[in-house]
Parts: C-alpha cells; sequence; structure tokens
C-alpha cells in the first residue's frame, strides 16, 4: 500500500508539457488540469489503500467470528469512486485503452486532426452526461422544495433520501463522484483540446 501511495505521489509531476508558446488561457487551463490530476492521483491511491484496509479488516473481524458487515457496502462505495477517479486521471494522463490501427497509419496533419474529433467527441459526451445528471440531483428543484420530502413526494425522485443497507446514510454522498467526475474530466479535455488547437507539442501527440 505504501507502494501505492508513492506511484500517486510521483504521478503528481506536469502531465501536459511543452507548453512553452502556448497562449497564457490554454497554459492556464493545462495547469489546472495538472493540479486537478495530482490530487487525483491522490485520491485513487487512497482509496484503493482504504478499499483493502476494508478488506482485510473484513477478514480478520469474520476469522474472530465477529464480522463487520458494513465493510463490503463501504468497499463497494469506494471502488465505485476509485472507477470514477481513475477514469478522469486516465483522461488528464491519456492512458485509456485505446486502439491506435487507425492513428498509426495516418499522416501527422491527419493524426492531429483525428485526435482533435475524438476530444471533441469526448466534450459531446460528458455534456450529455452532465445534463442527465443535473436532471437525477435536481438541485433547483431541491432548492424551491420546502422539503426533502415534498421534493420526493412530488418528483418521485428518491436519490437524496434512499438510504445504504449497513452504513446508516444516503447513497447521495456516494453519488456524488458523478459530477465531480463530469468536471474534472471535462477539463482534461478541455486542457487536451486547447492545446492541440494551439499546437502546443503535447497537444499534436
Amino acid at each position: 500500500m505504501t507502494k501505492i501511495l508513492e506511484e500517486a505521489g510521483a504521478s503528481q509531476s506536469p502531465l501536459h508539457t511543452g507548453t512553452r508558446g502556448v497562449p497564457g488561457p490554454v497554459a492556464c487551463l493545462q495547469t489546472l488540469s495538472n493540479r486537478i490530476a495530482g490530487v487525483e492521483a491522490w485520491a485513487a491511491g487512497l482509496t484503493v489503500f482504504g478499499i483493502f484496509c476494508l478488506l482485510l479488516g473484513n477478514v480478520v473481524s469474520r476469522s474472530l467470528g465477529n464480522p463487520l458487515i458494513w465493510t463490503d457496502e463501504l468497499a463497494v462505495f469506494l471502488m465505485a469512486w476509485a472507477a470514477f477517479i481513475g477514469a478522469s486521471l486516465g483522461l488528464a494522463r491519456r492512458q485509456h485503452i485505446a486502439i491506435t490501427l487507425l492513428p498509426d497509419a495516418l499522416r501527422p496533419a491527419a493524426r492531429r486532426q483525428l485526435a482533435i474529433l475524438v476530444d471533441v467527441a469526448l466534450l459531446v459526451f460528458l455534456a450529455v452526461l452532465s445534463v442527465q445528471i443535473w436532471r437525477w440531483f435536481d438541485p433547483v428543484g431541491v432548492l424551491q422544495a420546502p422539503s426533502i420530502e415534498d421534493f420526493t413526494s412530488s418528483t418521485f425522485n428518491f436519490i437524496y433520501q434512499e438510504p445504504t443497507v449497513t452504513l446508516g446514510m444516503h447513497k447521495v454522498w456516494f453519488w456524488l463522484v458523478m459530477p465531480i467526475f463530469c468536471v474534472t474530466a471535462t477539463i482534461h479535455v478541455l486542457a487536451t483540446l486547447a492545446g492541440r488547437l494551439a499546437g502546443a507539442e503535447d497537444g499534436a501527440a
């Protein structure tokens, strides 16, 4: 587990390099993306470490005849957090699994245009996902409702009242990772796209 945290710390090095000559706004956006990615690397490492501790504690408690039933549920939610954080970090570091048969067969100029098209497609996907999450959380409706109970009864949206099975918490606290992912992933993709459009070395990769 120490190795995981060390690797997370090492990954905080700048992700968007070669920004010399890049316009100020683009450089600022890339710097913001780098800093968010650094936080995500640490968060992912700590989350994985937490999952390991929960599973280990569950094994030990069961062997002692006094199982901690809440550890399984919390571990599942932490796995979901780790998945979303890792997905956002993967976009920042451009380390998601990809089939590069087509890009490798193209000339550099066409490869750059294809990369820009992929970034635009990612932004469209994130925009659609953000709209759906906004409708699901419906923050405006919650603020306008007299109470959470009234909001639930009028909309049949139980997002703010659905409880966990063993933790004694509302699931919404764990679902918050989804809007966070939308924000951070959008920043990472915008930083990459802006670098490509500005002709930065890293943006043309």
